[in-house]
């Protein structure tokens, strides 16, 4: 048995714990299950949306798109903590960290320009040293305890079901557990949670390759470049830049080294971003690579979107009864 794991893309962090407890995993049939064909896949008979429209909107993160994660993230480890305590178990809720302004700058948008940044926090290095409280409890159990509480949180191993991503990956994901009973509750089903992770990941890894071929994007980013090393903060791209800071973070910078570096490439990223018009170009190829793509993938963004909405609106309700 092999894993899918979370595929890179471009705003990536190098390391996001505990966000990345939202980048599920599937789990395939078999070795080569996991190795799609090199272009997206329709998917069957789902509705044609021909416009980007909300597909765009769920491949671009901006900082309002970051702070929504962290709610539902948020959402998620209550309703978790909530499932395992009427088990008679114990669950730790791992914090997302401190919101990041509604002006950080992202790989995919420019903030604020009167403060610049990417919403980094020494928080990040923090929840970066060691495990998460929830781990080291369940490390202490006992072997069959442990394996009574992996069963109750992640459910039995024959408990699954089939799921193929546009690229047309596929595997397997849990659908028992109280882990699926909280994306179940947040989402209305475990399916629909599982594809607003893997979905935009997918077709996020599709568009890579696609500017990769782009000539107006390629060019564009070639400015960016030869820019950026000229106000010396070489990068290959945005999100290895903020990756970089990232790092800077979980490495230990103080937190007002951390604010001067950030500050100093979030402003030369803003100026350098405007001279080679980088993003405007990916946004732009991102809406042709979208209307040339299968209208199926467009209607598989588009789900996730409106099933997105439903899920903010639960959690908005449940972390205005429950905060924290």
């Amino acid at each position: 048995m092999t894993e899918l794991s979370r595929r890179r893309t471009r705003r990536a962090p190098t390391r996001l714990l505990p966000l990345l407890i939202l980048a599920v995993t599937l789990v395939c049939a078999s070795a080569t299950a996991c190795t799609g064909p090199s272009t997206a896949a329709s998917a069957g008979a789902a509705p044609v949306a021909r416009e980007p429209g909300h597909a765009a909107a769920v491949l671009t993160e901006d900082a309002s798109g970051l702070r929504r994660r962290r709610q539902l993230f948020g959402a998620l480890q209550i309703l978790t903590q909530r499932c395992m305590r009427d088990r008679g178990l114990r669950y730790l809720v791992t914090s997302a960290g401190p919101l990041p302004p509604a002006g950080a700058t992202t790989a995919d948008t420019i903030g604020s320009r009167s403060a610049p940044g990417y919403g980094i926090s020494t928080a990040l290095g923090r929840m970066n040293r060691g495990p998460t409280a929830q781990d080291r409890y369940v490390r202490s159990l006992s072997a069959v305890e442990q394996a009574r509480y992996t069963t109750a949180l992640d459910g039995p191993a024959d408990r699954t079901a089939p799921l193929t991503l546009p690229s047309g990956a596929s595997g397997s994901y849990a659908t028992g557990g109280c882990v699926a009973r909280a994306r179940a509750g947040l989402y209305g089903t475990v399916r629909a949670a599982l594809e607003d992770t893997l979905v935009p990941q997918d077709v996020d890894h599709l568009l890579e390759r696609y500017l990769t071929t782009d000539s107006s994007y390629q060019r564009a980013l070639k400015r960016w470049q030869h820019c950026m090393d000229g106000a010396g903060h070489a990068a290959k791209t945005p999100a290895a830049l903020i990756q970089s800071l990232q790092a800077r973070a979980v490495q230990g910078a103080s937190a007002p080294e951390l604010a001067r570096e950030q500050r100093a490439a979030a402003t030369a990223d803003q100026r350098c971003d405007a001279e080679s018009g980088l993003r405007s170009t990916a946004a732009a190829q991102r809406d042709v690579f979208l209307r040339s793509g299968p209208a199926g993938t467009r209607a598989r963004l588009e789900t996730v979107w409106q099933h997105r909405q439903q899920a903010l609106t639960r959690a908005a309700a449940l972390l205005g009864q429950d905060p924290g």
